[in-house]
């Protein structure tokens, strides 16, 4: 299993780990110039030919926290589907079953 992340044009993905309970704690850092999007984070399960996806949530930038420390994350449930609103992703519907837990935050400058 993975993780993508991405927001505005720029993805990233992490390691793929086996097992029920995949961990990854793993940092990821983008610079944002659009406050009026969102970061999509999709969970895909690897296979020999294709990758399936296991489920996708949207978080609006606008509802992430400033800080510079971590924080204790937020359990979030994966749909199944995304929403397009003009050729862009504004949220996800049809809750899965499976859930992530994500500690997502903007960086002040020093």
């Amino acid at each position: 299993t993975y993780v993508t992340l991405k927001v505005q044009n720029v993805k990233s993905t992490t390691i793929a780990v086996r097992g029920n309970l995949p961990s990854w704690e793993q940092d990821f850092m983008f610079e944002i110039n659009r406050l009026d999007l969102g970061l999509t984070v999709e969970v895909w399960n690897k296979g020999l030919i294709w990758d399936t996806m296991v489920g996708t949530v949207w978080i609006p930038l606008r509802t992430i926290r400033q800080s510079n420390e971590e924080g204790p994350g937020e359990w979030l449930t994966l749909d199944s589907q995304v929403i397009m609103t003009n050729n862009e992703i504004s949220g996800t519907k049809d809750p899965t079953f499976h859930r992530i837990l994500l500690d997502t935050r903007f960086e002040l400058p020093l």
